[in-house]
């Protein structure tokens, strides 16, 4: 089999998702005992088994003495479903060491429907948190899953993108721009399937986030992960709720907000404002905002609307020769919207949102408003 190079592999992701404090790994079902085709650090920090030793192999090398049978079978169960499930299970350290680890497994679909990968976040819970999870009724975890199946529906196009790109970076090199914006993306994920923990650990049964608070700490995250403290990024989010399909939604548009703005408003300098608002307009609707004063959009710029469909960007991210240095850029150039602009118009279309793209003061900034009806 050919794996994923530990170069590419961090090259791709970048420091965000190096320092998640949740475990990704990735499988390839269609090779031979579906075996692990990427980790990052935060899963050899807990298992405290190496990159090197887990590529390659099965993951049944976590299980040991004190890992339940029945909870096995039910990982067996769960891949072979080929639907997104939520596990707790007993599993070992490297030095045989037991910790409980939560487990959430997605499969990726490819446009025939295909099973290409699958997608697992993993995260060492406390007994007490384990505890209370094994505590809830049948009932609740029948809610839990089907929670879990919405945003898989919700999010799948945006998932088997990230899949696609960590897969294709086996093969060849894609832009510095690319590669940081794959890694914002990923991380808005992690933070989604952190919050959605976090509601299966409570045993809630309702399926609400408290959005402003998830989408602050995405704005908080990406302005980590660029690392440029010349551009600031204000943060202004009202106590709102929001359904999980709601939350899952607005939190990857403001990842592609924020991630175009940065990409693209500061072009011609190296420092900046942005700010982020979110709350509710005096008519109740839910508004999202995302306002920069960088050097405005293009001449005959109609960003994101003329972007191409997902399908597309990802048939040309599979087939597409590269620039003039042989490397795929996934992001827009001139008045031409990339991904970013494909993943806005997609998600904005699922919220039934209206956008409004507007020039700031004299057109030196722009200001992105996203309104939609609240659904809790």
């Amino acid at each position: 089999m050919t794996g994923m190079s530990e170069q590419g592999a961090e090259a791709l992701l970048g420091s965000a998702v190096r320092h998640s404090p949740l475990s990704i790994v990735l499988t390839d079902p269609r090779l031979d005992d579906n075996p692990i085709t990427y980790v990052n650090d935060s899963f050899q920090r807990t298992t405290l088994y190496s990159r090197e030793f887990a590529l390659g192999r099965n993951c049944r090398f976590l299980q040991g003495e004190e890992t339940d049978p029945r909870d096995v079978q039910r990982m067996r169960d769960g891949l072979t479903a080929r639907e997104q499930f939520e596990l707790t299970i007993v599993n070992h350290k490297a030095d045989g060491t037991p910790f409980t680890n939560q487990l959430l497994i997605s499969p990726v679909h490819d446009d025939d429907g295909e099973v290409v990968a699958f997608f697992g976040l993993q995260r060492e819970v406390t007994d007490r948190q384990a505890s209370s999870a094994r505590e809830d009724t049948e009932r609740a975890r029948d809610g839990a899953s089907q929670m879990l199946r919405e945003l898989q529906h919700r999010v799948k196009n945006h998932l088997s993108m990230v899949v696609s790109m960590i897969r294709m970076q086996a093969r060849r090199d894609v832009t510095r721009d690319s590669f940081k914006a794959l890694s914002r993306r990923i991380e808005a994920l992690a933070l989604l399937y952190e919050e959605l923990f976090k509601l299966n650990i409570d045993g809630g049964e309702d399926r609400s986030i408290a959005a402003g608070a998830y989408l602050s700490r995405i704005a908080s995250v990406l302005s980590g992960i660029e690392g440029r403290d010349a551009v600031r990024i204000t943060i202004n989010c009202d106590a709102v709720d929001l359904s999980v399909d709601q939350a899952a939604r607005c939190g990857l548009l403001l990842s592609e907000l924020v991630t175009n703005a940065l990409e693209h408003a500061f072009e011609e300098r190296d420092h900046g404002e942005i700010s982020v608002g979110f709350g509710l307009t005096e008519a109740g609707r839910v508004q999202l905002r995302v306002k920069d004063d960088g050097i405005g959009l293009p001449e005959g710029s109609n960003w994101p609307y003329g972007a191409d469909s997902l399908r597309q960007q990802r048939d040309r991210a599979e087939d597409a020769a590269g620039g003039a240095d042989g490397r795929l850029d996934t992001t827009g150039s001139n008045a031409d919207p990339g991904v970013g602009g494909s993943i806005v118009v997609a998600l904005a279309s699922s919220l039934d949102a209206d956008i409004d793209v507007a020039p700031v003061g004299d057109g030196k900034g722009t200001c992105v408003t996203i309104e939609f009806d609240q659904e809790i």
